[in-house]
């Protein structure tokens, strides 16, 4: 190294010691948290498939039962293809809701939550109130750059 790099490195530590002390205690730099973005990336997708966004911002205090029907029915179901595409899910118990069911000793508190008069350690006896959803295969696509997408759905003009 030649005198006039160290002299240069003695100037830049002199007038950016904090950087300098980074330097010399190996101290990585501090990284850009990114958020994870996947929760926009899938409304982004129902929004696509069946313009729920639009559904669940519009006032629809103007429209009577059966039009809010028939349009919650097309909504319900371009929703569900998109959700079965992206991430299958299927309930984490086969039976039905309303029947009687044991939770035994070790049970995943993940899976099962259990509610009411809870007395002693398990196993319980209750009933089935809600069978749960697990995910089976996940497959929203990953982000594909850096920047933060903040945008669902750009706005979109017609050009006449």
């Amino acid at each position: 190294m030649g005198l006039g790099l160290a002299f240069k490195a003695f100037m830049k530590a002199f007038k950016e010691p904090e950087k300098a002390k980074q330097f010399v205690e190996d101290t990585p730099p501090k990284q850009v948290d990114y958020a994870d973005q996947s929760h926009l990336r899938l409304l982004h997708y129902l929004q696509q498939a069946s313009r729920l966004i639009d559904f669940l911002k519009e006032d629809l205090s103007a429209f009577n039962d059966a039009q809010v029907g028939a349009a919650v029915r097309k909504i319900h179901q371009d929703c569900a293809q998109a959700v079965e595409e992206l991430v299958t899910i299927r309930p984490l118990r086969d039976e039905q809701e309303g029947s009687t069911v044991q939770v035994h000793k070790g049970y995943d508190p993940a899976e099962i939550k259990v509610v009411g008069k809870i007395k002693g350690e398990p196993p319980f006896t209750g009933t089935l109130v809600h069978r749960g959803w697990k995910a089976q295969k996940r497959s929203l696509p990953k982000k594909t750059n850096e920047q933060m997408l903040e945008v669902i759905c750009p706005a979109e003009i017609e050009i006449k």
